[in-house]
């Protein structure tokens, strides 16, 4: 018996009876037997998903595209040495947004370590508090209780992965040469289950006094609770700023109170006495900061409740937005009712020329429940004040770290666990910094339409104090590219289409294609930012 065959197909069925079922392969020489045995299982298991992703980067961020849809763990498959370094930005991501994925990191055995040995570095633990855990494992080694060891570990680590808060662990695999597998090996494989069982909490009520409540829903990065966040604020009166990552914007919600708190529209008879807080960090800054100037009570609830940069919170209680409202019990003043009344009169945010009006057509031409990425910078900013959510609440985006790195990756993963084409909307320093990430686009004709803002360069740092040097301002913040996006489309042999008006996006997106769209927005980032201070005068 083969102890690399016999152990590594432990390895991988163990991983599919733990509930995976999308795996990422980066190509490599270290690597053979894993993916080897990991095609000729697929081959054989038509609930396995397979990709194969040549760049590390784009493969790690691709997997987190993937596992943030379906809210389930993704493997990761690398070969030894600073490819598995590349994972790094994906790993950071993964571990500040809460999302599962599971690194194979395949290495040189002990021998060649620390001894001059190509393509070696320290990978053991590689990437340090960013995992939830990190282990080793020798698959070489024919000793039965390594075989139990395998069968009992990666069920627990794969468990360990979706605990909240979710994140990403890493398994070491060392391996000496030869590296070939004995493959159709008629050993049967046989894993031990382990059973992990949750008991369901008996919560107590959770009693709320206050004259004026209001629900600020931040990013959710779990399960939906939009239906009966809609049920408890409509019994409630209850008015509920949504972020428009919180996958609950739409109908009566409050957005775009990013404009409305920097225009100074929230008067101090709208201040809540209590705010019950959901979710991650919105990504308006300013309404953290609002609560925090005006010191208004501010409860946090969440699965992972307690992170607060801005050190306000009174309260962090964690526990699932969804078993929180049901479990609440509410005393509320005569008041409640006129002050969401006076919530729901607020003046909606209004784009004006230019990008900003992408977003509204986005909104107006998606199908209903499709699911749109959006990158950083501008386009995450827009879209928090001026999307509706009149066809979809399904919105994501990296925003654990905040950066524009492997967006592209991310939103083609997102599409490739889903049937119905998916959207997303970035810039042109966001498409350049992942390029190759459009090569998974056309190797698997991913269903995706990306619109892209081409502005020349970062268009957010004309919003920022840097903007004011101008002599420098262009070389070092506003960067130019001067790309060619058409020729970005033929260089992978995506489609491509020139979007004139933002209002032509609806017709765009009617016409049936194959595969990945590019359709490109010119734009001028000065012009944008004037066209936004106008945006701003209309809320005065």
């Amino acid at each position: 018996m083969d102890a690399l065959t016999f152990n590594t197909k432990h390895l991988l069925y163990t991983l599919f009876e733990s509930g995976v079922r999308y795996f990422v392969i980066s190509p490599g020489s270290r690597s053979t037997p894993i993916a080897l045995l990991l095609a000729e299982y697929a081959e054989n298991n038509q609930a396995i998903n397979l990709f194969v992703d040549v760049d590390e980067r784009s493969a790690g961020f691709f997997a987190l595209g993937i596992a943030k849809t379906v809210l389930e763990p993704v493997v990761l498959l690398g070969t030894s040495g600073t490819a598995i370094a590349e994972y790094m930005p994906a790993i950071a991501e993964a571990s500040v947004s809460s999302v599962p994925l599971v690194v194979l990191s395949t290495d040189r055995p002990q021998e060649l370590q620390h001894n001059g040995a190509p393509q070696t570095i320290s990978q053991n633990n590689l990437f340090g508090h960013q995992t939830k855990e990190a282990i080793e494992i020798n698959l070489q080694d024919q000793h039965s209780d390594v075989t139990n060891y395998i069968d009992f570990m990666i069920q627990r680590l794969v468990h360990l992965s979706m605990m909240v808060p979710r994140g990403p662990i890493q398994i070491n695999l060392p391996l000496r040469k030869p590296l070939m597998p004995i493959l159709k090996d008629s050993h049967k494989i046989t894993v031990k289950p382990l059973t992990f069982e949750e008991q369901v909490p008996q919560y107590q009520p959770i009693l709320i006094h206050a004259k004026r409540l209001l629900i600020l829903a931040g990013p959710n990065v779990l399960n939906s609770y939009d239906e009966v966040l809609n049920q408890f604020a409509a019994e409630n009166h209850v008015p509920v700023i949504t972020d428009v990552l919180s996958r609950s914007r739409g109908g009566n919600t409050v957005y775009g109170i990013d404009m409305l708190l920097e225009m100074n529209r929230i008067p101090v008879e709208l201040n809540p006495d209590l705010v019950i807080r959901f979710g991650k960090t919105p990504v308006s800054a300013r309404v953290l900061q609002w609560l925090k100037n005006r010191h208004i009570e501010t409860w946090h609830i969440d699965e992972d409740a307690g992170t607060d940069h801005t050190r306000h919170i009174s309260r962090a209680i964690n526990m699932a937005p969804k078993s929180f409202l049901n479990s609440s019990q509410l005393t509320l003043s005569d008041e409640q009712k006129s002050f969401n009344q006076k919530w729901q009169v607020l003046p909606k945010s209004q784009s004006v020329d230019n990008e900003m009006s992408v977003v509204p057509a986005i909104d107006n031409a998606v199908a209903d429940n499709t699911h749109i990425f959006v990158a950083n910078s501008m386009p995450i900013r827009d879209m928090d004040n001026f999307f509706s959510g009149l066809h979809t609440k399904n919105v994501f985006a990296n925003r654990g770290a905040n950066g524009i790195d492997g967006v592209i990756s991310s939103a083609l993963g997102m599409a490739a666990s889903r049937q119905q084409r998916s959207l997303l909307l970035t810039g042109d320093l966001t498409l350049f910094h992942d390029m190759n990430g459009l090569m998974m686009a056309k190797n698997y004709l991913l269903p995706l339409d990306i619109v892209v803002i081409n502005n020349n360069g970062g268009g957010i740092f004309s919003f920022l104090p840097q903007a004011e040097v101008s002599e420098y301002f262009e070389q070092l913040f506003g960067t130019p590219l001067n790309i060619d996006v058409s020729k970005i489309a033929h260089l992978y042999d995506l489609h491509y289409t020139k979007l004139n008006v933002p209002e032509e996006l609806s017709d765009i997106l009617k016409i049936p294609v194959t595969g990945t769209r590019l359709i490109e927005y010119q734009s001028n980032r000065r012009q944008n930012k004037i066209d936004h201070n106008n945006a701003l005068r209309l809320l005065k």
